[in-house]
């Protein structure tokens, strides 16, 4: 299963690459066909017409061969062409004669004249195969064509888009023009940005798994190299790699507990938080690193809030600021950590303290306050791009617009981008919080965690991540795990957490992830 994304371009130059290989443009098309054809097959509500309509270009040719193999099945199936026939040519002009051979109806609806046709077959559909654009569309939709988008939508049937909605930018997810809205995108040989960016899952409904049709999964990571990503690279960022967080790499960071285990196996977090009014922050982020697996796990929190931490922390070791012994140079009890989570609920005097936790030779994760106070001080920006242990920054939207001096709006326009100069700005790892959170490398690594519900929207669900995360950057420095695949599977797994029903609270959130993390932990017991 592929799960790479790519941009328009990126995705041309693999197709391409692939054909000089050796596999026929006919035979990427005859197998994107065949991929629509069995996804109509498993969504259509009913056994009736299929109306596939059909724009230029490649798209197209994908929509006749899925006519082709639906007509093998004994389905109706009604081709309603934009364009003309005779304007065709090449292999789409080939699948289209298949298909017609193969008994599917060809009605023209590229004119004024006759473009009521088009109205007349959507009435008669149960389902609606977008054939129009994919991600070849450049320049907005007018004219007939935007009149068609508006008919698919208004005809009240569900539609699969196959490569992505039409009228839909694959790169930025901006609307161009008018956009179909999809109950089903179908993503062709890899994922293209846009499904996510901008309004793009408005328009994407249902994302399906990429279908496989011939491009080697070698020939898409050569992709990224070989075409610049142009969102990003005008503003001297390297995108390297891009995929979203999947199932297998959650199922990699929770491996079976051994029988002969204990605590002092599965990480030693340490978390720096809390003030007066916000003594829930530190305590939320213990829970969600006990519940992502965390052996030990303590809290150092302000003498004036200390009691409060304290009394409402039964699994955690907590500790007073002042008492200096948890950070005595040589024999500190900080000296045991694996890893420190500094931020929750904190407040913003405290740019001392995390001034020396900058120079803790530990992976360090900053978070809500603790970035608020990084954006403010440029001293402090400079101690963490200049630190040689692992760092890892989890702003939401408003922390990283503060982190680079520019408004939410920039950050949520681009959130690829924002998060890419980010990693630039201060040389780490950066976990970019918010609807389709995305973790970016130093080297320009980005994962995208397609996870997640409005659910989450609730305060005290980062500090839970937070201290999630922190468990994650303790198995790192235990057993020198791989940190992109154990930051998405923490991101990826809180998203989850977040789908469940029945919850509402965050501290009953970070029991959603316990219950998930120990499911998959026995799953490799079984």
């Amino acid at each position: 299963m592929s799960v790479r994304i790519l941009s328009a371009d990126q995705m041309r130059w693999a197709d391409m690459t692939t054909t000089e290989a050796g596999i026929s443009g006919f035979e990427l098309m005859d197998r994107a066909g065949r991929a629509v054809a069995d996804a109509v097959l498993d969504y259509m509500p009913d056994f009736g017409r299929v109306v596939i309509v059909i724009g230029p270009g490649n798209n197209g040719g994908d929509g006749f061969a899925a006519a082709r193999y639906l007509r093998s099945r004994r389905i109706p199936v009604t081709l309603v062409m934009l364009v003309p026939l005779d304007t065709l040519g090449g292999d789409t002009l080939m699948h289209a004669e298949l298909a017609r051979e193969a008994g599917a109806k060809l009605r023209d609806a590229s004119s004024d004249r006759c473009f009521a046709e088009l109205n007349r077959w959507l009435l008669r559909a149960v389902m609606v195969v977008d054939a129009m654009f994919g991600t070849g569309l450049t320049r907005p939709l007018s004219g007939r064509l935007a009149k068609a988008v508006a008919q698919i939508n208004q005809a009240d049937r569900p539609v699969l888009s196959i490569d992505i909605a039409s009228g839909l930018n694959a790169d930025s997810g901006e609307v161009m023009g008018d956009a179909v809205k999809a109950d089903f995108t179908l993503p062709v040989a890899a994922y293209k940005w846009g499904y996510w960016m901008g309004v793009g899952p408005e328009f994407s409904g249902r994302l399906l798994p990429a279908s496989a049709i011939g491009v080697e999964d070698e020939t898409l990571c050569r992709a990224w190299a070989a075409v610049p990503d142009p969102s990003v690279s005008k503003d001297s960022t390297v995108l390297r790699s891009a995929c979203f967080i999947h199932s297998d790499m959650i199922g990699q960071a929770w491996p079976k507990r051994h029988r002969l285990s204990h605590k002092g196996n599965f990480g030693r977090v340490w978390i720096f938080g809390g003030s007066a009014g916000f003594t829930g922050a530190p305590r939320l982020a213990s829970l969600g690193a006990l519940a992502a697996g965390a052996g030990l796990v303590s809290v150092v929190c302000p003498d004036d809030v200390y009691p409060v931490v304290a009394s409402g922390s039964l699994e955690t070791m907590v500790h007073s600021q002042s008492s200096g012994a948890w950070m005595r140079e040589g024999d500190g009890l900080i000296d045991q950590a694996d890893a420190i989570v500094a931020g929750p609920g904190w407040g913003c005097a405290q740019t001392t303290l995390l001034a020396r936790l900058l120079d803790v030779d530990r992976p360090l994760l900053l978070d809500a306050d603790a970035l608020n106070m990084i954006a403010a001080d440029a001293a402090l920006q400079s101690r963490v791009s200049e630190r040689d242990s692992l760092t890892v920054l989890t702003p939401h939207p408003g922390e990283a617009a503060r982190l680079l001096s520019c408004t939410v709006d920039d950050i949520q326009s681009d959130r690829k981008k924002a998060v890419l100069k980010l990693c630039k700005r201060y040389a780490c790892w950066v976990v970019l919080k918010g609807n389709e959170t995305l973790i970016a490398s130093p080297q320009g690594d980005v994962m995208l965690n397609p996870s997640g519900s409005p659910q989450l929207a609730v305060a005290g669900s980062g500090d839970v991540l937070a201290g999630m995360l922190g468990r994650q950057l303790a198995v790192c420095y235990r057993n020198d795990t791989d940190v992109g695949m154990m930051l998405g599977a923490g991101v990826g797994l809180h998203g989850e957490a977040g789908e469940q029903n029945g919850w509402y609270l965050a501290g009953e959130l970070a029991g959603m992830v316990a219950g998930l993390r120990q499911g998959i932990e026995r799953k490799h017991g079984d």
